[in-house]
């Protein structure tokens, strides 16, 4: 892993701020070696500087105002014939007096590449979230099959994993729903005795570097286990499995909703064109919608995207996107119900475990299960927009059953599954898009 080292610094009347920024890649990687220029673009106030290679790195001193707004970091790296060969950007971050450490990751655009952590130890069955500053995983199922207790905080502005205070009880498949961008409410999950559980959990992130845990309490009748947990308004969230419920975050007591027997796990969650929240679940036995405005579920006629093994996800449009499952993507518009058949999407046949998500121009559908019973190799970059094949690039280590989001930078994190072998896989793979640059 390469690093160079650049110092941003922000004034403010008479203080001054220094962001000390690194430069960081995939273990192994030489994608800094043939750079020879970089280009390095603060976003807000909007400002460029350029250096050039001094020995066997690079420095850059950018002076700006402050603003009362939020910035970013935008780095680019040229070879030396002014091709872009390495990318990366910061989360957005107060561009105001303020003294702080971060780490840009750098790779060649549109490409996977092994996040400098990783899991230890390598887990599957995860209940995966994302934070406001990152990622969190949480419980598991180690290489003996056995549950896991253990939490790890992924913090998107240096690339480092902490390991959090584990889950009061090891747990495989438990449900994890943020709220806050900070609060993580977790429900069930399996025990060491392979049981389904029905435990309440609230882990929070802000209160200390590894997160402090409050119990709610077992909820008889709730057990269930590999379902979701899905935030549909600022108190609320929806516990998919049998019964369907809803969950207050305020009070940790789930209620049975009357009007769906069942939820499926597979859901996602959007804010629609009219402005409320809805979300939609798809199995093999239909599509269901959730409504928050007048709370209500329904059933859509959704001809062909009812299917076992899809990968439902929020798309930046507000529309919802389905993926995978062995048939053509769709996508579903949450307010009338309208589908949009999406052919060839993915390529191949990828029948189940695909890992999903969307940063605000791209679609990456990594790895899977192919119809063959092998495992895809490959991450397919898809326009979010056109659905228009952007790249297929290799996986780092290909994998099933893995999941994927969105972190702050738009950057797109891959994490958990299993490889060809059916073990659980500790590397952390990073979708790096090409960025954008704002214009003046």
């Amino acid at each position: 892993m390469k690093r160079a080292a650049l110092a941003v610094m922000v004034a403010a009347c008479s203080q001054n701020g220094t962001l000390s920024v690194s430069l960081v890649t995939a273990p192994g990687s030489t994608v800094l070696d043939d750079v020879q220029t970089l280009q390095l673009t603060l976003t807000s106030p909007l400002t460029t500087q350029v250096a050039t290679r001094e020995g066997s790195g690079f420095s850059i001193v950018l002076q700006v105002d402050t603003t009362d707004g939020a910035g970013e970091l935008i780095v680019e790296g040229l070879d030396g014939s002014g091709n872009l060969v390495a990318a990366g950007q910061s989360p957005p971050f107060p561009v105001d007096a303020l003294d702080a450490t971060f780490a840009i990751f750098m790779a060649a655009p549109n490409t996977m590449a092994a996040s400098p952590a990783a899991l230890d130890p390598p887990l599957d069955e995860m209940a995966v979230g994302s934070l406001s500053f990152g990622a969190l995983f949480a419980g598991g199922r180690d290489a003996s099959l056995a549950p896991s207790a253990a939490v790890t905080i992924y913090d998107g502005f240096d690339h480092t994993v902490t390991q959090g205070t584990p889950l009061p009880d090891a747990r495989a498949g438990v449900a994890m729903g943020i709220a806050s961008g900070v609060y993580a409410y977790m429900f069930g999950g399996t025990d060491a005795s392979g049981s389904a559980q029905a435990n309440d959990w609230l882990f929070d992130t802000s209160e200390s570097s590894t997160g402090i845990f409050s119990d709610f309490g077992a909820k008889p009748g709730f057990e269930r286990a590999n379902q979701s947990l899905l935030q549909v308004d600022a108190d609320d969230f929806l516990l998919t499995g049998t019964p369907a419920a809803e969950l207050s975050d305020l009070t940790g007591i789930p209620a049975a909703r009357g009007d769906v027997t069942s939820l499926p796990a597979s859901g996602a969650v959007t804010t629609g064109s009219d402005g409320n929240i809805e979300a939609i679940f798809v199995d093999g036995s239909g599509v269901t919608r959730y409504q928050d405005a007048i709370d209500k579920v329904d059933t859509l006629a959704a001809p062909g995207v009812a299917r076992d093994g899809a990968t439902v996800i929020a798309l930046p449009s507000g529309l919802v996107g389905v993926f995978c499952g062995g048939s053509d993507a769709a996508v579903i518009d949450a307010v009338t119900g309208d589908v949009t058949p999406i052919a060839n999407v993915p390529s191949d046949d990828r029948v189940s475990g695909c890992a999903v998500a969307a940063n605000s121009s791209f679609v990456v559908i990594a790895g899977g299960t192919l119809g063959s019973g092998g495992v895809a190799t490959t991450a397919e970059i898809y326009d979010a927009s056109t659905f228009t094949l952007i790249a297929t690039t290799p996986l780092v280590v290909p994998r099933t059953d893995a999941t994927a989001l969105a972190l702050p930078n738009d950057q797109i994190l891959v994490a958990g599954g299993d490889d060809q072998n059916g073990a659980p896989i500790a590397t952390i793979e990073l979708f790096t898009p090409l960025p954008t640059i704002p214009q003046p």
